[in-house]
């Protein structure tokens, strides 16, 4: 069956992220800064509303599973949402994290809306896919056959354009005028809806109207590395779960080579179950001691030792290659200026490279290496010991007559 244009939405993708670690039936909130951010169908059914104090929604639904929303979570869920979506499809295009765009067989859909729980929508241009994903329930599709475009756009109701940018002040005033469908919109001319949706016309113009945006772009996806280990019993003891991160953290950096991460992401299985947590760490990753301190503090987060840890999987995600500014004399010129003063003053030329700024131990902190290769051996300098100031000449005290 030919592909056709397909939108996905995991829409709010907080709650999305939320739900997923939720216990099965328990109804989920988002929850910031000590408020309730997004609530799914059944703990608004219960009464549990946006901008809602957490404690007031727990009063009322004390079942409630309440996350905070985690910047470093949901990057990692869509990270691991873009590995997945290959296997649907060959043509990949991110519109935001929650969001992509496919090419997909009807069939293909309704297996990605099952596997995710999402929205997807089919139809013959981007604009019409997504608007058709955005109506529909999580878990199904919605297809846009051809010839159907303007009767599908029409029945819509005025709150699907609030996924596409129309904002929630608009279509409450639109309510006020008895306006309840996109086709009751489409028959103001263009000037009076540009006059009366000010801002939000730009946006909205490609989905009311139409456009030829063409198909599906193409996506690069995140690179990754990844490290697991499994045990024979399940692991209780720090000592335990310390050496089995020290051997994944050195598993990691060999990987990594010269690359550094930014986000780290640790799974850990516990009686079939797998308990997630994420950490962006301003740290350089790229130092053992480093890393290792950050796989612990992730563990820390995941709560999950108390369980017995069946197996850990650790994925370092947001890979860069810093940027080095060049010096003066380049590479070449330095390491021969380098060689030469070495050759002249034995033992002169040396740097201190960066351990563990953090340590206090001896020989933990930093270490002399040779500055023309880098190498360590180079002798610590030696603190010239200071000449002792010489004694004033005593002064003679004034005689007076």
């Amino acid at each position: 069956m030919k592909a056709t244009l397909a939108a996905l939405v995991l829409d709010p993708f907080a709650l999305w992220v939320a739900a997923r670690h939720a216990p099965p039936g328990a109804p989920v909130v988002v929850t910031d800064g000590g408020r309730v951010l997004d609530a799914d169908a059944a703990a608004r059914a219960a009464g549990v509303q946006p901008g809602m104090r957490v404690s007031g929604a727990l009063s009322r639904l004390p079942t409630l599973h309440a996350v905070p929303r985690s910047g470093p979570a949901g990057a990692a869920a869509w990270s691991e949402v873009l590995r997945v979506l290959p296997a649907f499809s060959p043509h990949l295009e991110v519109l935001a994290p929650g969001r992509a765009l496919l090419t997909l067989t009807p069939a293909a859909a309704t297996q990605l809306a099952a596997a995710l729980g999402g929205q997807v929508g089919l139809a013959g241009t981007r604009e019409l896919a997504l608007l058709a994903a955005l109506s529909a329930a999580p878990g199904q599709t919605v297809t846009v056959h051809a010839g159907e475009e303007a009767d599908f756009r029409a029945a819509l109701p005025l709150r699907v354009l609030g996924g596409v940018g129309l904002s929630a002040a608009h279509v409450e005033r639109l309510g006020w005028l008895g306006l309840r469908a996109v086709g009751e919109l489409l028959r103001w001319s263009r000037a009076q809806q540009a006059a009366f949706l000010g801002a939000d016309y730009p946006a909205l113009r490609p989905y009311l109207h139409g456009a030829a945006s063409g198909g599906v772009g193409a996506v690069r996806p995140e690179a990754t590395v990844s490290a697991a280990l499994a045990f024979d019993d399940p692991l209780f003891e720090p000592h335990d779960l310390e050496a089995a991160l020290d051997a994944l953290a050195a598993t990691l950096l060999d990987a990594l080579g010269t690359r550094r991460p930014g986000r780290v992401t640790l799974d850990a299985r516990v009686a079939g179950l797998t308990m997630s947590a994420t950490r962006e760490p301003k740290d350089d990753l790229r130092v053992p001691a480093t890393l290792r301190r950050a796989l612990r503090a992730t563990l820390h987060d995941a709560d999950a030792a108390r369980y017995g840890i069946e197996g850990l999987e650790v994925t370092l995600g947001g890979l860069e290659r810093p940027a080095v500014q060049g010096d003066l004399w380049g590479r070449a010129q330095a390491q021969d200026a380098a060689g030469r003063a070495e050759g002249r003053f034995p033992g002169s030329m040396r740097r201190v490279r960066w351990l563990d700024v953090f340590s206090l131990a001896p020989g933990h902190h930093y270490e002399w290496v040779r500055v023309a290769d880098g190498q360590p051996g180079a002798p610590a300098p030696v603190r010239a010991t200071p000449t002792p100031a010489a004694a004033p000449f005593p002064r003679r005290p004034d005689v007076r007559a």
